[in-house]
């Protein structure tokens, strides 16, 4: 799995450190061809024939921000069969040929540049922990496993980590994810699987060399490479498809409660930097934002009549309904397995931290994370927005000064996070929930 990045607009740093990462790649490309092994033209061309078709089979979308090709075990069988020129140059030609409009050309100079490096660090560890060379004078199942096979696994950990350095330097440049943060969702999505690309990776090249079946074997590699290309589709279309059930609910919402689309939106992208900022996991992230996009779904059980009446004209025993819209909303998505962990953001997002809150009086970390967040991640929205009408400018110390005027009922590291956030991204903008690129 190597991961591209998908960039929205060059910030101040970004534009530098993709130079700098071009620089550096092509660099290390002339080093490569000066100093190393110059491969042969007919191997070199076939695997970069695999490479740029990995690349236009990928499934774009597998994990927000991270898609999936088999071009990681192109570069890892390139680095046995061909050295690290080779490698790099098939890095480099599979990113070349960029058919999609849509990725900006910082873009197309990053994804080339990265991906060349990797090629090339996968196939210099390979032969500096003593990667045979000669492969087609290596025997035996001794010989192929501590020169070929343990080298291959030592230089795909080393590319996986080297695509997840390199990708989430851009991401935290360009978009403010916080760097480790990034670099642990990566691990997360494609680490494991990087295991199973190296077990292929050393397949590819046995069949190639010490089993003598030279270009034939890239038509054998190539039925699982595509067998695992169809189950990541099929995973990455089971994500698009919670993302239209989300859609689909927000939706609904909006026709009863038009403001409270764009509203959710923000809170929900607000509510992901905060989780970002806390460090949390890749999953929890997830919930969090699915919480804060669905956290006012309950007002489909409130009557319009007291959604549209102004706050001082709602009764006490109004007042009562509209607060049971939490649990109203948690009801509401029982039964929905993916929307099982954000059930619990939603039911508790007015519990205080101090335990004074509904509807169970939960005290300080009893209360959910995803609670905590939009539960913050509303009392912002409610500062920067006036009646569906976003403020010119956000100042963070009006932000600070109203969520810190109550002590008790916010989490004050929630708190912090979010001023930390605020001040990184500035005010949220409402975007669509869907993930279809």
């Amino acid at each position: 799995m190597t991961s591209r990045t998908e960039i929205p607009s060059p910030s101040r740093a970004g534009p530098y450190y993709i130079a700098g990462l071009a620089v550096a790649s092509m660099a290390l490309g002339l080093l490569a061809w000066r100093y190393g092994r110059h491969p042969d033209l007919a191997p070199l061309l076939l695997l970069s024939a695999m490479g740029i078709l990995s690349f236009n089979l990928r499934e774009p979308t597998v994990t927000s921000r991270i898609g999936f090709s088999f071009l990681s075990i192109i570069l890892l069988a390139s680095a046995a069969i061909l050295g690290p020129f080779g490698a790099w140059c098939v890095g480099v030609l599979s990113q070349a040929i960029e058919r999609d409009p849509k990725v900006m050309w910082f873009q197309r100079v990053f994804n080339i540049a990265m991906t060349g490096i990797i090629g090339l660090v996968g196939a210099g560890v390979y032969l500096a922990i003593g990667g045979a060379q000669d492969l087609d004078q290596v025997s035996g199942f001794g010989q192929l496993a501590l020169r070929v096979g343990l080298p291959l696994i030592v230089a795909d950990v080393i590319q996986c980590l080297t695509n997840a350095v390199l990708l989430s330097g851009a991401i935290t440049l360009f978009q403010g994810v916080p760097f480790w943060v990034f670099v642990r969702r990566v691990l997360v999505s494609s680490g494991v699987a990087y295991v199973g690309y190296g077990v292929i990776g050393f397949l590819f090249v046995v069949l190639w060399y010490p089993v003598d079946l030279g270009a034939f074997s890239a038509l054998l590699i190539m039925a699982p490479l595509l067998a695992a290309r169809w189950a990541f589709v099929q995973f990455g279309e089971e994500l698009r498809s919670h993302e239209r059930v989300v859609e689909t609910l927000v939706t609904a919402l909006g026709t009863k409660e038009p403001s409270a689309v764009d509203r959710s939106r923000r809170e929900a992208r607000l509510a992901e930097w905060i989780a970002e900022e806390l460090g949390l996991g890749p999953h929890q992230i997830e919930t969090v934002r699915y919480a804060a996009t669905l956290h006012e779904i309950g007002h489909l059980g409130v009557p319009t009549r007291l959604l549209r009446r102004a706050p001082e004209a709602v009764s006490v025993a109004e007042r009562r309904v509209i607060d049971r819209h939490s649990v109203m909303g948690a009801r509401m998505i029982e039964g929905i397995d993916f929307l099982e962990d954000a059930r619990s953001g939603i039911r508790h997002q007015h519990e205080r931290f101090d335990g004074d809150g509904r509807p169970d009086g939960l005290v300080g970390t009893e209360i959910p994370i995803a609670a905590r967040i939009v539960a913050v991640a509303g009392a912002v929205e409610d500062v920067t927005g006036m009646a569906g009408t976003l403020l010119p400018d956000i100042d963070t110390a009006d932000v600070a000064r109203t969520l810190q005027s109550d002590p008790g009922r916010f989490d004050p590291t929630v708190v912090t996070a979010v001023l930390a956030a605020l001040e990184k991204h500035g005010r949220p903008q409402a975007a669509s929930t869907v993930v279809d690129r």
